[in-house]
């Protein structure tokens, strides 16, 4: 009995441990494609951001990019598919999956022009889709308040209007039968 209660502790620990085993490099990658998100994207949705299927990608070839009037020479690559939601007006929300490049080394978060041409990352593109949607409850719904909403509004006016034409045709038909 104490032998399961030991091996299923040292089981919860070690699923915990790598549960929750988000490495440095990792952490940088995401705070980085964050702090870009946010920057690119006034509507980002905070705490929305998710980095799946990561790889680390070893180069044979080194590649050069130049960012900010310097060089750099970068041989290994973090890639994922990055997730996040945009939410704009409260009415547009928009999610969000593009393929996200970084060097660890450097520090770097790198475009899909930098890395086209290296066949790894080609196969991790063709094997993980890239999209946006746009979330189109919000927006139904709203169309259905402009167009139904008046519709019943004129329904209900039809039947409890007043009309005098009605009340004239009333007094001259009491008058008609009274004759």
């Amino acid at each position: 009995m104490v032998k399961k209660i030991l091996a299923s502790l040292a089981a919860l620990s070690v699923a915990f441990f790598f549960t929750f085993s988000f490495s440095h490099a990792e952490s940088k990658m995401y705070n980085a494609f964050e702090k870009q998100y946010k920057e690119e994207n006034y509507d980002f949705k905070d705490g929305s951001l998710k980095l799946s299927h990561t790889q680390t990608i070893n180069l044979d070839q080194p590649i050069k990019v130049k960012k900010n009037n310097k060089k750099y020479t970068i041989s290994k690559i973090n890639v994922a598919v990055a997730s996040f939601k945009t939410v704009r007006d409260y009415i547009f929300f928009k999610d969000w999956n593009e393929y996200a490049y970084y060097a660890p080394d450097e520090g770097l978060i790198l475009t899909e022009g930098d890395v086209m041409k290296i066949k790894q990352v080609q196969d991790f593109q063709h094997q993980y889709t890239s999209n946006v949607t746009l979330e189109l409850g919000p927006m139904a719904i709203l169309m259905l308040l402009i167009v139904v909403i008046p519709f019943l509004f004129g329904l209900y006016w039809k039947k409890k209007k007043y009309n005098t034409l009605d009340f004239r045709l009333k007094l001259l038909e009491a008058a008609n039968q009274k004759r």
